[in-house]
């Protein structure tokens, strides 16, 4: 799974590198230069179609025909001394958001090949500049993506799974238990083994009265234990109320056991 999704994410960087390429190719050729413009036309008429058009599996393919309308119009329209320039700034940040942030940077690294040519053709230290500003995006795509994460998570939109405590040097059991999942299960696996091997004990051993309550007694508290381990969690990582469970607190009524023939009777 993890390595599917590593493949996923080369592509799709190598795919946001390759098409500020590819349309800055075309901007340069003379022949085809003055389509520009109506190409950013079509593409635009095709992502509006595209909206209608509800998959899942085609939410890459309008994000790039996106993309792509956005880099031909500042193409068609000078790059460097674009009027849209501006939105060269927007892009990488929502692709920011919308992937892992290497896809961003993949984009960003396109656009600095692409205007390092351009560097001195008007005012050098403005050139300059400007390349800087693409290069500030990076950091600032990093922090406010962790803060709208942060900002979902707190309103109980989403989970982050990885806890943001963890230490990069520490040791495994660390890192496993900063998974918010991981460690809900680490925290109940004990006292539910307890209430199973409990129960089994109940079930295969002729124990005193004694000595069963004293093990039903340790159920019950372990079991109230757990449940606040669940609720906890709950509580911290969602506010669906589906999640509370309506039952609690209801008496439970005592089992009816069929008696056998001519029981009772006198």
């Amino acid at each position: 799974m993890a390595s599917s999704a590593r493949v996923v994410n080369i592509s799709r960087t190598v795919a946001f590198f390759v098409l500020p390429l590819l349309v800055f190719t075309w901007t340069s050729v003379p022949f085809v230069a003055p389509y520009t413009l109506p190409l950013a036309v079509i593409a635009g008429l095709l992502a509006i179609g595209m909206v209608f058009v509800k998959s899942e599996r085609l939410q890459f393919t309008k994000t790039l025909l996106n993309s792509l309308i956005i880099l031909l119009i500042v193409g068609g329209t000078g790059w460097f001394l674009s009027p849209f320039f501006f939105l060269l700034y927007l892009l990488p940040m929502y692709l920011g958001f919308l992937y892992v942030p290497v896809v961003s940077f993949g984009f960003l690294a396109a656009l600095l090949l692409i205007f390092t040519s351009s560097v001195g053709e008007v005012d050098l230290a403005f050139d300059v500049m400007t390349l800087l500003s693409l290069l500030i995006a990076v950091p600032l795509i990093i922090y406010l993506r962790k803060k709208y994460l942060v900002l979902r998570q707190s309103t109980k939109d989403i989970l982050i799974l990885q806890d943001d405590t963890g230490i990069k040097d520490a040791d495994t059991i660390t890192k496993l238990l900063s998974n918010r999942v991981t460690n809900l299960g680490v925290t109940v696996r004990q006292p539910l083994t307890f209430i199973k091997q409990a129960a089994t004990l109940l079930l295969d051993h002729d124990l005193t009265a004694h000595e069963a309550a004293t093990y039903i007694k340790r159920i019950k508290t372990t079991a109230a234990e757990t449940l606040d381990h669940v609720r906890k969690f709950e509580g911290d990582t969602s506010s669906n109320e589906v999640l509370v469970n309506r039952s609690e607190g209801k008496t439970v009524k005592e089992p009816h056991f069929a008696q056998p023939d001519g029981a009772g009777k006198l």
